[in-house]
C-alpha cells in the first residue's frame, strides 16, 4: 500500500479550498440558489483535492477530467422554467469552484484569492445591473395562450401586444379543439410590460388557457 502522508501544506491547501468555496457559496446561498453554501464549498475542496493527487501521481489527465465532470454537473442544474432557461448563473458557478479549487490545489493562491473576489463581485454587482436591465426591457418571456376561436380574436391579442410595446420574436398558432387555437408568442419588453400584458390576457374571457 502507498501511503502519502499529509503535509502542512496539503492542509493549508484544503482549508483555503473551504474559505474559497465558503466565499462563493455563502454569496449563492444568500440569493437561495439550489448550489449553496455546502455544494459549491465541497466542489472547490473536491477539484482542490484531487489537483493535489494528480500532482503526487504526476497526471496532468485527472484537471481536464475534472472540468468534464464539473461541466455535466453544472448542466444538470440548467432548466427551462417560465418561458426562459434558468440555472445558468448556477452551473457557472459550480464550474468556477472547481477552477477555484484546482488553482489551490495547484499552489495559486494568490491566483485563487483574486479570481475569488472577482467572481463575488461578478454575482453581487452584475446581478443588480442584470436586474435593471430587465427592467428596462430586456426580459424575454414566450407566451401559451389558448382561447376560443373567435374571428379577429388572434388580431385583438396581436393589439394587447402592441399596446404594452412589446416586440414579437416569434410566433406560431396551433388548433388544439373543435373551436380551440393556441398560439405561443416570444415577447420582448420591459418586465412592467410583460406584467401588464399577462393582466390583460387573464382577463379576456376568451382566454382559457394561459402559460409563461
Amino acid at each position: 500500500m502507498y501511503f502519502i502522508p499529509v503535509t502542512q501544506e496539503d492542509l493549508f491547501k484544503l482549508l483555503f479550498a473551504v474559505l474559497i468555496g465558503g466565499l462563493l457559496g455563502i454569496e449563492r446561498e444568500m440569493h437561495a440558489k439550489a448550489a449553496g453554501l455546502r455544494t459549491i464549498t465541497l466542489i472547490t475542496v473536491g477539484a482542490a483535492l484531487i489537483t493535489m493527487l494528480s500532482l503526487n501521481f504526476k497526471d496532468d489527465r485527472v484537471i481536464a477530467n475534472i472540468v468534464t465532470g464539473v461541466g455535466f454537473l453544472g448542466a444538470g442544474s440548467i432548466m427551462f422554467s417560465e418561458g426562459r432557461l434558468t440555472g445558468l448563473t448556477t452551473a457557472s458557478s459550480i464550474w468556477v469552484a472547481a477552477a477555484l479549487g484546482i488553482a489551490v490545489g495547484l499552489g495559486e493562491y494568490g491566483l485563487a484569492s483574486v479570481g475569488a473576489l472577482l467572481v463575488v463581485l461578478v454575482l453581487w454587482v452584475f446581478s443588480r445591473v442584470d436586474r435593471l436591465v430587465d427592467i428596462l426591457g430586456r426580459e424575454i418571456r414566450t407566451y401559451e395562450i389558448t382561447y376560443l376561436a373567435k374571428e379577429n380574436k388572434q388580431e385583438q391579442i396581436e393589439a394587447a401586444i402592441a399596446a404594452c410595446k412589446l416586440k414579437v420574436i416569434r410566433r406560431r398558432r396551433m388548433k388544439v379543439g373543435e373551436n380551440v387555437l393556441q398560439s405561443i408568442w416570444e415577447l420582448r419588453g420591459a418586465l412592467d410590460r410583460q406584467t401588464h400584458f399577462s393582466d390583460i390576457m387573464l382577463t379576456d374571457q376568451d382566454v382559457i388557457g394561459l402559460k409563461y
